[in-house]
């Protein structure tokens, strides 16, 4: 990498279920200059969503060729009911979506955080988002797809993915995540004072 160009800097936002994270992601990519990563999955395609919003979808077989050929970043696999039939979801990040030379805000689990900060080290300033379940649950619903196995299945599986050792010894925020705005400005803040203490410089931004 030549001298003339920064390395770039990642937002990773990490969280419970219905927290937010993509419409957080989306509003500080939008507002504060970041490029909003996208990730790969082969979860079906949502009514409200469309390719490359907010997840480029593809098949079983294709997401495995990227497996197979190196093309991710990182990977991880998600068990879930889909018209209460048992199906595992893939979920991943291209090698192609980061450009060394952009800055970047990305959602991930746990295991994709641990995956970029192998690949970009202290290049990552990380942030789980928290909300109580009442609340997530109520997202659920108001999203149209919620299923009540589903959705327990899903708190179970935060409660094994997200204990609170992993939360607090591996991200480096934790943030009330109630409302997109105070959420973001919240994430924001956070960053300026990383940057005052010298542990987060991306340029001024």
């Amino acid at each position: 990498m030549g001298n003339n160009i920064k390395k770039n800097k990642i937002i990773v936002i990490v969280g419970f279920s219905n927290t937010g994270k993509d419409s957080v992601s989306m509003k500080i990519a939008k507002e504060h200059g970041y490029n909003f990563i996208i990730s790969t999955t082969t979860r079906p395609i949502r009514e409200y969503e469309s390719q490359k919003n907010p997840y480029n979808f593809v098949g079983d077989e294709e997401f495995q060729k990227l497996i197979k050929n190196d093309m991710l970043i990182e990977y991880r696999a998600y068990n879930a009911l889909l018209n209460n039939i048992p199906s595992t979801w893939y979920y991943g990040v291209e090698n192609k979506e980061v450009d060394p030379s952009k800055d970047y805000i990305v959602v991930l689990d746990i295991v994709g955080l641990r995956g970029f900060k192998e690949k970009f080290k202290d290049n990552i300033i990380s942030f789980f988002l928290e909300a109580d379940e009442d609340t997530r649950k109520q997202r659920c619903i108001n999203r149209g797809d919620f299923n009540e196995f589903e959705w327990n299945r899903r708190l179970e599986d935060d409660k094994t993915r997200f204990t609170k050792e992993i939360i607090y010894n591996e991200l480096d925020f934790v943030v009330d995540s109630y409302n997109i705005e105070e959420t973001a400005k919240e994430i924001m803040d956070c960053i300026k004072f990383a940057k005052e203490k010298g542990v987060y410089n991306n340029n001024g931004k």
